[in-house]
């Protein structure tokens, strides 16, 4: 009996022991073929032969021919080179072609890698592979459901504020490279450029002398003029992106009829970053896809990390050749999908994710018989191209409709709609003398510098649902220029007024004066006081350095003075304004500031001059700025 048992328990154990084989067996047999499609670079040898794919003309993938030279061994950090010999009719005539960039290379039925390096001014047809292990790697990478914090999260780890004036503290910046280092009230669109720029160069560019660079992403554009094409490689070539004028936004009535609906390997992938009647567009190539998601490119397009920039399909309408690269000159047509990873081997992009883009219009007004005054665009939410693209678009449509060298001046209403349905409204303006209008003009505009600042807070993602602009044109300089600034009284009593006369001049009219009187506080007495006159537009208003995305938001609200008014300014030489949790206190008396510094605790007010600002509003804009300076007498008794 215990025989018996016995032998049932050791069945028993047999037959699970016999399961788990079975079931490890029949594992091994189902990820076979998988491993199977894929070779690994230790096994690509020298004379090897086989085949890639890409899409010379039109959006369906055509084979060309390829022999393995030798493997580069730490290529890149962990990741190989594989040198490969093409050979097809147009690639013996156009040899390395930017826009191949992703192209899958076979060996013996297997994928290698990517077709995604070449050298410049290279006379035959050779390029570098990136192994497709190294992109299935970044493939596999989660994607977070929070690409950053959340609302109700405090500041980032290692924020501190700074004893300075509150508009030039310090943020600390996440690690993605394509934001905004500093504090959100200082965004600068140019610096934010050159930034990235900077991040980027290390990454993306090869060593001095090589002339090796990634086969690469050009950027395709439409609908700019010459100086809106030029604003346009200022933002996209630091970051390795090579500008090419494309024929056209494109859009799903562009691709012919039995155009692919996915991604397929060996297809068109693009990135379209700005799309409608302005377009920017990356162009590559698909490697491999897997279910909803695939890698391309087999190089980074920016290097961004984890990214939600809008992908699609698209077409190829030749490839041209040239003596230094040649490229893929194509469009977008359909979109679909979002990049949602931006590595060293390759980008990911998953098809069934939308990306967060938002819609720009554009209406131009008082330029008579121009054909196209209404301008419609979508956009990328990133936080350094949603500035720049609207810069782009803003400016371009301007450029376009008002290309005239005369003198001209335009003022623009934009209504930025953020965070389900708040609304900031931003004015602003420019004049041109004797050069065509374009994004230039925007680049440092009221309305840029509040979208980075949105874009690239560092509390929580903000979300741009639309811009809305207005811009206004008057054919003329309409602006004035603030000639000198004559101290009528050169001394005043404390508490009384200082007058001081103006002299403007209109562009090309007569001198006019303006006679202002300034209030003079008693705590001056005994003083010499300086008074500065600015522009509204390029004057400061004190305020708290927000602490929150709300307090962000709100400050963005009425940060800024009226642009067509003066402002009259002078400083309390002994006293201070402080600023601590997003509140501000003005004139605090003299000693408080003692009462405020902590010695044991770094976390304390921000300290700064106090100062009066009186507005006074103007009939159109004024350039320039003057200072006088008045003795403040003590008042007898």
């Amino acid at each position: 009996m215990a025989a018996a048992r016995t032998f049932g328990l050791s069945s028993i154990r047999l037959g699970i022991l016999g399961g788990v084989i079975a079931a490890t067996l029949l594992g091994l047999a189902a990820r076979a073929p998988a491993d199977d499609k894929f070779m690994r670079v230790a096994d690509v040898k020298p004379g090897m032969k086989g085949y890639g794919l890409t899409v010379f003309q039109g959006t369906r993938p055509e084979r060309f021919d390829v022999e393995v030279i030798s493997t580069m061994k730490n290529f890149r950090p962990l990741q190989d080179l594989i040198l490969i010999k093409t050979k097809h009719p147009r690639l013996d005539i156009a040899r390395t072609v930017a826009g191949m960039s992703g192209s899958p290379v076979y060996l013996e039925g297997k994928l290698i890698g990517a077709y995604a390096y070449g050298w410049l001014f290279g006379v035959e047809p050779i390029a570098g592979v990136t192994p497709i292990h190294d992109m299935l790697s970044d493939l596999e990478r989660p994607i977070p459901a929070a690409l950053a914090p959340t609302p109700g999260q405090a500041p980032l780890p290692g924020l501190q504020p700074r004893a300075i004036h509150p508009k030039k503290r310090a943020i600390l910046d996440d690690d993605r490279p394509n934001r905004f280092a500093g504090a959100p009230l200082d965004y600068d669109l140019r610096r934010h450029s050159e930034q990235v720029g900077q991040r980027m160069n290390s990454v993306l560019s090869a060593p001095d002398g090589t002339g090796l660079r990634a086969a690469s992403t050009d950027v395709m554009v439409s609908g700019l003029g010459p100086r809106s094409a030029r604003f346009a490689a200022e933002i996209f070539e630091p970051l390795g992106m090579t500008l090419q004028q494309g024929g056209g936004s494109g859009g799903p009535g562009a691709a012919p009829a039995d155009a692919p609906t996915r991604f397929i390997d060996g297809g068109v992938v693009t990135v379209p970053m700005l799309a409608g009647d302005v377009s920017s567009s990356g162009l590559g190539t698909v490697t491999y896809v897997a279910g909803n998601k695939l890698v391309a490119f087999g190089h980074p397009m920016m290097m961004g990390g984890l990214e939600e920039l809008p992908t699609a399909l698209g077409l190829v309408h030749w490839v041209v050749a040239t003596t230094n690269r040649s490229f893929k000159l194509g469009e977008p047509t359909t979109p679909l999908g979002t990049l949602v990873n931006d590595r060293q081997a390759s980008i990911v992009i998953d098809q069934s994710r939308p990306a967060p883009t938002f819609p720009i219009t554009v209406d131009i007004r008082g330029v008579p018989g121009a054909p196209h005054t209404h301008w419609e665009m979508q956009a990328t939410q990133d936080p350094f191209m949603a500035p720049s693209l609207a810069a782009l678009a803003l400016g371009s449509a301007l450029e376009s409709t008002t290309a005239e060298r005369g003198d001209t001046t335009w003022r623009a209403t934009t209504r930025l709609t953020i965070d389900g349905g708040r609304v900031l409204t931003f004015e602003d303006f420019g004049a041109g003398s004797g050069q065509p209008l374009s994004p230039n003009d925007f680049a440092r505009s009221r309305l840029t510098r509040a979208m980075g600042a949105l874009l690239n807070n560092p509390w929580r993602l903000a979300k741009i649902e639309r811009l809305e602009s207005t811009i206004a044109i008057v054919a003329r300089r309409d602006v004035m220029l603030l000639r000198g600034a004559e101290l009528l009284d050169p001394e005043v009593d404390a508490g009384g007024k200082v007058r001081v006369r103006l002299t403007l001049q209109n562009y090309l009219a007569e001198l006019r004066t303006i006679e202002l009187e300034i209030p003079i506080d008693r705590a001056l007495a005994g003083e010499t006081v300086r008074i500065e006159i600015r522009p509204g537009y390029a004057a400061d208003r004190a305020a708290a350095a927000p602490e929150t995305y709300g307090e962000l938001v709100d400050v963005l609200g009425h940060l800024d003075f009226p642009g067509e008014a003066l402002v009259i300014s002078y400083a309390f030489p002994n006293e201070a304004s402080a600023a601590f949790g997003g509140k501000l206190a003005s004139r605090l008396p003299p000693g408080m500031t003692d009462m405020l510094a902590s010695r044991t605790n770094s976390i304390v007010p921000e300290l700064f001059a106090a100062q009066s600002q009186l507005v006074v509003p103007t009939s159109g804009f004024i350039i320039g700025q003057e200072n006088v300076s008045v003795k403040v007498r003590h008042i007898l008794r």
